[in-house]
């Protein structure tokens, strides 16, 4: 049973009690990311995320680690580019004990200097880490590539330089900005009923003053880019792609089953012809990137460059064959996959909560399980088709390839598909 209260401060709690469960999933929620930041704050939101584990005016660092371990719990953080996400999962019995360890982070993380500083080169090398990932790496610069002048088009993480300014007055003010009740949302999956989750969450959050949302730059995708970043890799790493539909928009379930069909499971199209018929690749996806005002669309394959023209030739000869390719039965079997993923991640309740405050936080509402196979249901071949070729149009897409560019043809590194 889904319920949702909301405290005279704007802070949304909502939550689904689960009785015949023994553990509880619970998120805060911030309706901040890497998108919100001004490019001297580039990477900040994901610094403060690892800040907040650092140590409490109750808690210190190596407490909030130990007292998680020693009930076999965990307790983690992500930052997109528009969530920033704490949560924990615990036993049902050890609800309270982490409801105070996480709210201790929320609201009195100390921010000590020298936490500052171990923590910055912590993020560093994190950064290093990064950079040594090509596949990680690719989808980024796919990103700049598709929204060069937006902060979409930024990774998360931040740069050397940036990562490297930041210090505790600008964390506050950026704290004092965007960690506001107006997009906070407390989110709760498990066997804790809703009235103790607000009872446990109104008291230690109900005091905090509202706050205001900030307007933000809807962003202008650039299609027709392309950019080889000149890498020393074992493969070439390809995204090709472009502008997709926003999250709010109702033909996104249209998409996800696009998505489905073209690079979602070893039976999509890619997949079968790229690996199983040709043997050209060992990892090939698409991939579908939706947002509040924007979205992004491509594919992604990983192979050794002497492989660069059979593997472009069966992408483009794919997408300019899909009105084609695309059949009641391809329709009816990517239903049965979206559906049967959908019905299976329901079993844990970390997907629930995530599930929950997704639907809180871009529809503003909970939003189903049943409503949602619904809206995947009701999509028609005619809708397929017709998004198929006014979203994944060729001529406007961009691509980056990330590898030893002394490897690939010179006149491939400016190629468009046609």
């Amino acid at each position: 049973m889904y319920q949702k209260t909301v405290l005279p401060n704007g802070i949304r709690i909502v939550s689904e009690y689960l009785p015949y469960l023994r553990s509880v999933t619970l998120g805060a929620w911030f309706e901040v990311g890497s998108r919100h930041e001004q490019p001297q704050e580039w990477g900040l939101s994901h610094f403060i995320e690892h800040m907040m584990f650092k140590g409490t005016d109750k808690y210190s660092a190596r407490q909030i680690a130990e007292v998680m371990d020693k009930h076999g719990g965990y307790l983690n953080a992500f930052t997109g580019k528009e969530h920033t996400c704490y949560y924990f999962k615990v036993l049902d019995e050890h609800f309270a004990l982490a409801s105070d360890v996480l709210q201790h982070m929320l609201l009195h993380s100390l921010f000590l200097p020298e936490e500052i500083t171990k923590e910055r080169n912590v993020v560093l090398e994190e950064l290093n880490m990064y950079e040594d990932s090509p596949e990680e790496l690719v989808h980024d610069l796919f990103a700049n590539v598709l929204w060069p002048q937006h902060p979409l088009g930024n990774s998360i993480i931040g740069s050397a330089s940036t990562i490297s300014g930041f210090d505790r007055k600008m964390i506050f003010r950026f704290l004092e900005e965007h960690y506001t009740t107006d997009r906070l949302v407390i989110v709760s999956a498990g066997n804790i009923p809703h009235e103790r989750v607000v009872e446990e969450f109104a008291d230690a959050l109900g005091h905090l003053p509202r706050g205001n949302k900030p307007q933000i730059e809807q962003p202008a995708s650039e299609g027709g880019n392309c950019l080889f970043h000149d890498k020393d890799t074992e493969q070439v790493h390809l995204c090709l792609g472009g502008a997709s539909l926003s999250r709010t928009d109702q033909a996104k379930y249209a998409i996800h089953l696009l998505d489905t069909i073209i690079g979602g499971g070893v039976s999509s199209l890619l997949f079968q012809e790229l690996r199983e018929e040709r043997g050209l690749v060992y990892s090939t996806y698409s991939f579908n990137s939706l947002y509040q005002d924007a979205g992004a669309y491509g594919v992604y394959a990983g192979f050794s460059p002497q492989h660069w023209n059979q593997v472009w030739e069966v992408i483009s000869t794919q997408f300019s064959a899909l009105p084609q390719l695309l059949t009641e039965d391809m329709l009816a079997r990517a239903k049965g996959q979206l559906t049967g993923s959908i019905l299976l991640s329901l079993e844990s309740t970390s997907n629930r909560m995530t599930r929950l405050a997704k639907g809180e936080l871009d529809e503003g509402r909970i939003i189903t399980v049943e409503e949602v196979l619904a809206n995947i249901e009701a999509v028609q071949h005619e809708e397929l088709l017709r998004v198929a070729t006014t979203v994944y149009d060729p001529q406007s897409w961009s691509w980056v390839g990330l590898g030893p560019k002394n490897l690939v043809e010179e006149d491939i590194l400016c190629r468009k598909i046609c």
